[in-house]
């Protein structure tokens, strides 16, 4: 429920605060005063676009409030469009998207405008209508289509690759042969040039390594002997200096270190082997490694990549036959799903078009239609199932194609029922439109607003239009924008929009109206802005039927 709305600075809004009350809130006035603009402050709220152009001239913002009261208690929501266009939101003091501030709003607020109605003069929105009153969320059969159609794709996906790589065998198991005669890993290249250098200096190596183990350790004197030597001299000074201690166990451990460089040269020198053969043979696996690398345009990893494409695309023709029949049992699987979902669907979307045409019928009766025959046109069930499992073209046979319908109607006894688009008038679409709606009542926290939706009634209609909305407004809050006195006088709570010249520009303010002041406001609506005493008294008689 909307307890306080605050707009300032909006068009020919300066400052203004409005206070709601439960049950039916009327809002009227002159044409151009600005009751729709009341609407409009609270569809941006509900996540509406917004332009500069609302900005009052010569401010450099608008904004708009509203605290609304619900199941968990209050939320406080708020908007401000700058003169440039550009809009922040705020949720509880706190900032927010507009996506955000609409999902909040989205169920605390339904607006039901003359703009709504048009959508029955649409027939692809008839179904959307149909499912919003009912409840229903197509979720139900597009998910399952979503997988059906995934399916397909699949099939047709691994129909067309089978078809190419069947061409492409015997190129691609040569190609796998390449590779894995390669032993490919990270950094190959790297290491078959580091071995290669290795094996055309082994000679040189061999000799220089003798050489090292000559001056480390073999040789006379070596330097494992002197390193040796010093540390006894130094330890024997040591006995008189102990300053000379730290010195002699550096020469124990160079002496361990040149231990350790002389094991690991003679491990080493193992490798030191000239062959011939080995070069010629890294020779060749390095120049077919960089002839495959410009091939595939790619280095090692890439190449380890293609080795294993090629492996899998050789499975897959290898083993097509079973992957076929696994795609095919999917797709079948899913067709079946699909079916049933629509099936199961349109089950229960015809069993709520029922209700809900009979619903209407009683409604339009009430409201000046009688002898009108509303119904839904839906798609039959029967068949559908079968047919998408014999095999029908997942892509031809889409949520939107299948859940097809449009309202049909009859204004009078004994006529053809027509699409409603061709047969009704304004005034009924109106009436039609809130016969639907009443249907969508929802929460009784939510708020209802009408806006305008009488125009094009008049007489005793409008009365049972009035009648109907007070019923809505006792199981919720309901704000009504209206022309008619019949309307207005049946509000628990009248609000007049008026508006005024101030300093050289136009500012609207709203008022609440009771007793003789409410009188009075009725009396214009039918008679103008000077009454006469005939037309009071009306006003004050309509006053008291309520």
């Amino acid at each position: 429920m909307i307890e306080i709305l605050k707009i300032s600075s909006m068009a020919i809004f300066d400052e203004l605060t409005v206070e709601f009350e439960p049950g039916l809130n009327c809002i009227t006035g002159e044409t151009g005063a600005g009751k729709s603009l009341l609407i409009d402050a609270l569809t941006l709220l509900m996540g509406a676009r917004a332009s500069g152009d609302i900005v009052r001239p010569g401010c450099d913002r608008a904004v708009v409030e509203a605290l609304f009261s619900h199941g968990e208690g209050e939320t406080l929501v708020r908007r401000e469009i700058t003169a440039s266009g550009r809009s922040r939101c705020y949720l509880d003091g706190r900032l927010t998207t507009v996506a955000e501030l609409a999902e909040a709003t989205a169920n605390m607020v339904s607006i039901y405008g003359q703009h709504q109605y048009q959508d029955l003069l649409h027939p692809n929105q008839h179904m959307r209508i149909l499912e919003e009153t009912a409840g229903l969320d197509r979720e139900a059969v597009e998910g399952p289509f979503r997988e059906a159609l995934a399916a397909q794709e699949h099939l047709d996906n691994l129909m067309r690759e089978l078809e190419e790589l069947k061409g492409e065998q015997e190129r691609m198991h040569y190609s796998l042969e390449e590779l894995q005669g390669l032993e490919l890993k990270a950094g190959l290249e790297d290491e078959l040039v580091s071995g290669l250098e290795l094996s055309r200096a082994a000679e040189e190596l061999n000799l220089r390594a003798h050489e090292v183990l000559d001056l480390l350790y073999s040789g006379t004197p070596s330097l494992s002997d002197g390193a040796s030597l010093i540390r006894d001299l130094l330890l024997a000074m040591a006995n008189h200096d102990a300053f000379l201690a730290p010195y002699a166990d550096c020469m124990q451990a160079m002496q361990a270190q040149v231990e350790d460089i002389t094991l690991g040269i003679r491990q080493r020198m193992g490798r030191y082997e000239y062959d011939p053969q080995r070069i010629e043979d890294l020779e060749g696996r390095l120049h077919t490694l960089r002839d495959l690398m410009r091939k595939h345009r790619t280095d090692e990893e890439g190449l380890m990549r293609v080795r294993e494409e090629l492996s899998r695309q050789l499975s897959t023709v290898e083993d097509s036959r079973t992957l076929l029949m696994e795609a095919r049992q999917r797709l079948d699987r899913a067709r079946g799903a699909y079916g049933a979902g629509v099936e199961a669907f349109l089950c229960t979307r015809q069993a709520c078009a029922r209700l809900m045409a009979e619903r209407i019928n009683e409604d339009l009766a009430r409201l000046g239609m009688p002898g009108t025959r509303f119904v839904v046109d839906q798609r039959e069930v029967e068949g559908i199932g079968t047919s998408l499992c014999e095999g029908a073209d997942i892509r031809n046979a889409t949520p939107n194609q299948l859940l097809k319908g449009e309202f049909l109607i009859s204004t009078n006894v004994g006529q053809n029922l027509l699409p409603l688009a061709r047969v009704a008038s304004g005034g009924e679409l109106s009436r039609i439109m809130l016969a639907i709606r009443v249907q969508q009542t929802g929460s009784p926290l939510a708020t209802l607003i009408f806006d305008e939706i009488d125009a094009g009634i008049s007489g005793e209609t409008s009365f049972m239009i009035a009648h109907r909305l007070r019923e809505i407004a006792s199981q919720a809050q309901a704000i009504v924008v209206t022309h008619l006195h019949q309307v207005a006088s049946q509000a628990d709570h009248h609000l007049v929009v008026s508006k005024e010249r101030r300093g050289g520009s136009t500012v609207s303010t709203l008022r609440r109206v009771t007793d003789m002041d409410r009188v009075m406001e009725l009396a214009r609506m039918m008679g103008g802005e000077s009454p006469s005493s005939v037309v009071i008294e009306h006003a004050k008689e309509l006053m008291g039927s309520r």
